[in-house]
């Protein structure tokens, strides 16, 4: 029986396999995101037509509301490093309709660029969900703090 967790797979990556490379793409991810719940905040007429334009008629506005909070939260939180797993999670089902919306309706080059950059940054939501919030983060910090408690 493997006694392989998610605790050791977590140890495994933060003590050996944790690049500096991933903590900047972390941080650049997570400000992207709080500037577009920025952006989505301005122009929330324009996000509850994109939501109305998927079919969820009635729950435009509860939608528009979660998917900018969650990228302001979210990017917040990215950024800093604090509870990255959690607020990536709740941000790549934002990205995923990003995409398959995108993907549906990309007639110029702005909006295939927006195809683009909603790939990408699916893509790194989604390692940084698997690899974690990286050394230079709150939560490593908090890691760090829990472990010198212990000992």
């Amino acid at each position: 029986m493997s006694t392989f967790t998610f605790h050791y797979f977590n140890q495994w990556i933060h003590e050996r396999h944790a690049p500096v490379w991933l903590d900047i793409i972390r941080v650049v991810i997570g400000v992207f995101l709080f500037i577009k719940g920025l952006i989505f905040t301005v122009n929330f007429q324009g996000l509850t037509e994109n939501v109305q334009e998927m079919g969820l008629v009635y729950l435009a506005i509860i939608a528009g509301h979660y998917i900018y909070i969650m990228h302001m939260a979210g990017g917040l939180l990215i950024m800093l490093g604090a509870h990255t797993r959690v607020m990536c999670a709740l941000n790549i089902p934002i990205l995923v309709g990003a995409v398959i919306f995108n993907s549906s309706h990309f007639i110029t080059v702005k909006q295939l660029m927006e195809l683009e950059i909603a790939i990408a940054v699916l893509v790194g939501l989604v390692v940084i969900f698997v690899v974690g919030s990286g050394k230079f983060s709150l939560d490593e910090m908090r890691r760090l703090d829990l472990k010198k408690k212990t000992t």
